[in-house]
């Protein structure tokens, strides 16, 4: 009789599966990333700390591999489900940020070590999530030891200042920040930079590179490089950091529209900002980029001040801010990448200001809400490879839409200081139809031909579009089943002790 009852207790779990967990993305326009600079995220191991000088932000402040093994729950328990990171190969001495290279084909100890990263590879794809290094091929670091070798003198050009101008000869063969410029036309340049990207290919089993500094290199290398990556790794994702016009002329997989970048950055940074710009930008991807479902999104990045400080610039408050712009960020095509710390709003100005250390003992209202974005994400796939098209602009706030052949979600931002109403015509859904919020639960039904949106200011929803529902006596049943059928089970099983003294 117990088994029965313990069975017919099981049945509503049966009929009703459990919701859906966070789960590995099925391709890159899938992917949300998670960006770490290494040295600013967290100590693990005090013994690689010989540089380190937490009174000096222009110093190693202790982040390391280790430590951040130690943290891949807590990025996958936001939901992302790839991370990024800075160049890891081995540095002129003092350059935190990886990009002064000493040599393309060792490890960065203050890091840690080669297998220690293998480790975190290892340990990340057991997360289900994918791993990105940062690469560049533009230039070492500053006094290098081939600038004096013998036989390396067609290395590089000759020492020059970039200007800003479009002058490709300017920007191909210049010295960014008085670097050593190398000479990618150089056969043996060219193989020995595309051989060190093969090898930390094959020795770590990392999924991608972000390829940076792409403008200072000439397209015929990057063809090249890109070509040669894929003949051996044909899924490796290679991401550029350029505009993202420019893909056009080079085959990468996806880009880090810096354009964008500034338009969401001016948007969202304070509130009654015309939503119709970012859209525009997106107008002009649409028609220029194959594939810009591909383009990653961001508020910010390891080279620009934190976006924090605009909205602390426009004296807003950043927690709002942020909220506002991850929205939009996870609900529109592109991949949402997101800068270290700014799940706790880390602020900061020019380098190297905006890469302090990150702080795990703080208020997690915006994890938490980052968390729901991934999870709606997740759930709705609608929201990553859907369709889309922009609904209706009133100022600050902006309804649009994305669908795919099996799905519809509707995404409202009220970025404005006041509440505004947005009224949709029903013709854009079949009848008998209402939009159901998964953010923050509103409900909108069609009234009189129309459906209106309102939301308070500075706030969001993302709907479901989905036929009407009245009460769900099946699921109003089973609410009541459960408690019932639980009473009745502990009633039998204490008759049944009691038989049994």
């Amino acid at each position: 009789m117990l088994k029965r009852f313990a069975f017919i207790l099981l049945v509503p779990l049966l009929i009703f599966p459990f919701l859906p967990g966070k789960g590995s993305a099925e391709s890159w326009q899938d992917e949300t990333i998670y960006y770490v600079m290494i040295d600013r995220f967290y100590n693990g191991n005090t013994e690689n700390d010989n540089q380190v000088n937490i009174d000096d932000l222009n110093k190693y402040q202790g982040g390391d591999l280790k430590g951040v093994i130690s943290k891949l729950d807590y990025i996958k328990e936001m939901g992302f489900t790839a991370i990024a990171f800075n160049p890891v190969i081995q540095n002129m001495d003092g350059d935190y940020t990886g990009n002064s290279p000493l040599d393309f084909m060792a490890m960065n100890e203050n890091y840690g070590t080669i297998d220690e990263l293998k480790e975190l590879v290892k340990e990340a794809h057991h997360h289900d999530m994918k791993v990105i290094l940062d690469f560049q091929v533009n230039h070492l670091g500053k006094g290098h030891p081939w600038l004096e070798e013998k036989g390396k003198e067609n290395w590089f050009h000759e020492e020059r200042t970039i200007t800003e101008t479009r002058e490709s000869n300017n920007q191909e063969n210049g010295w960014v920040d008085g670097k050593p410029d190398l000479a990618q036309e150089n056969p043996e340049v060219a193989s020995y930079l595309i051989d060190a990207a093969k090898w930390w290919a094959k020795e770590t089993d990392i999924d991608g590179y972000r390829l940076l500094y792409m403008k200072y290199v000439p397209k015929s290398f990057w063809n090249e490089f890109i070509a040669e990556m894929k003949k051996v790794y044909p899924e490796f994702y290679l991401l550029g950091e350029l505009d993202a016009e420019a893909i056009q002329s080079l085959p990468l997989d996806g880009v880090l529209d810096k354009g964008q970048l500034e338009n969401l950055r001016k948007a969202f940074a304070t509130t009654d900002r015309e939503m119709d710009s970012i859209f525009n930008r997106w107008d002009k991807l649409f028609e220029t980029v194959e594939n810009p479902h591909n383009t990653v999104i961001s508020m910010d990045t390891e080279t620009t001040e934190r976006f924090t400080k605009e909205t602390e610039r426009a004296k807003q408050f950043p927690g709002t801010r942020w909220k506002m712009a991850l929205t939009y960020l996870y609900t529109m095509p592109g991949i949402p990448m997101m800068t270290y710390g700014s799940e706790i709003a880390l602020n900061g100005g020019e380098k190297p200001d905006n890469h302090r250390m990150m702080n795990f003992r703080t208020d997690e209202e915006l994890i938490e809400y980052i968390t729901k974005l991934s999870d709606l994400r997740q759930e709705y796939p609608a929201l990553a490879a859907g369709d889309l098209e922009l609904l209706q602009t009133d100022g600050a706030m902006a309804v649009f839409k994305r669908e795919t052949k099996d799905q519809t979600m509707i995404v409202a931002i009220n970025n404005s200081s006041k509440t505004k109403t947005i009224q949709l015509d029903s013709a854009l859904f079949e009848n008998n139809q209402e939009l159901r919020g998964k953010l923050n639960s509103d409900l909108v039904r069609e009234q009189d031909g129309l459906y209106g949106i309102t939301l308070d200011r500075e706030t969001a929803e993302v709907y479901l579009v989905e036929d009407e529902s009245g009460l769900n006596i099946g699921f109003l049943a089973i609410l009541i089943l459960i408690p019932i059928s639980f009473v009745v089970f502990l009633i039998m099983a204490k008759k049944k002790g009691r038989q049994t003294n």
